[in-house]
């Protein structure tokens, strides 16, 4: 049993770190290189001049303390779920972990970006969608990812 909970936080430890580094390499990227917009579709997909974001999702005006410690709370909400149903389970599981990693890394980036800078780095643009960043997408896609993943436990 200690194997297995030590295979989940290793998977969940990894994944979160690689998310984050790869969020920490593109927003300083965008922020010390110059280069004209990327274009995947135009008008449609496209990475661009760094931008500013000191809102919350969606661009969200709160107090920066308040998303900071709103961040916090998350974050430790997060821990406590993770710790009940995902790092406790007997059962060996990769894809649970993989996601909660992804997530904690996005948010533990941008959580970072609001500490140091007061704002978050945007850059990626997929309209409609506002402007979001790496960070964005692992909390995202993790997000969806494990309520899908929990979803089709409970149906089992």
């Amino acid at each position: 049993m200690k194997n297995t909970i030590k295979h989940h936080y290793t998977i969940a430890i990894i994944s979160g770190a690689i998310l984050l580094l790869l969020d920490v390499i593109t927003k300083l990227w965008v922020t010390y290189f110059s280069y004209k917009p990327i274009i995947f579709i135009k008008n449609f997909f496209y990475l661009t001049d760094f931008q500013t974001n000191s809102g919350i999702a969606f661009g969200i005006g709160l107090p920066m303390m308040v998303q900071i410690i709103g961040s916090l709370v998350v974050l430790a909400i997060l821990l406590h779920v993770g710790y009940q149903y995902i790092f406790s389970s007997k059962k060996r599981q990769f894809l649970k972990p993989l996601l909660f990693g992804i997530i904690m890394g996005g948010a533990v980036g941008n959580l970072i970006d609001r500490i140091v800078q007061g704002y978050v780095i945007d850059f990626i643009v997929l309209k409609p969608i506002p402007v979001f960043n790496i960070a964005d997408i692992g909390v995202t896609v993790g997000l969806i990812g494990l309520f899908l993943a929990m979803l089709s436990d409970s149906k089992t």
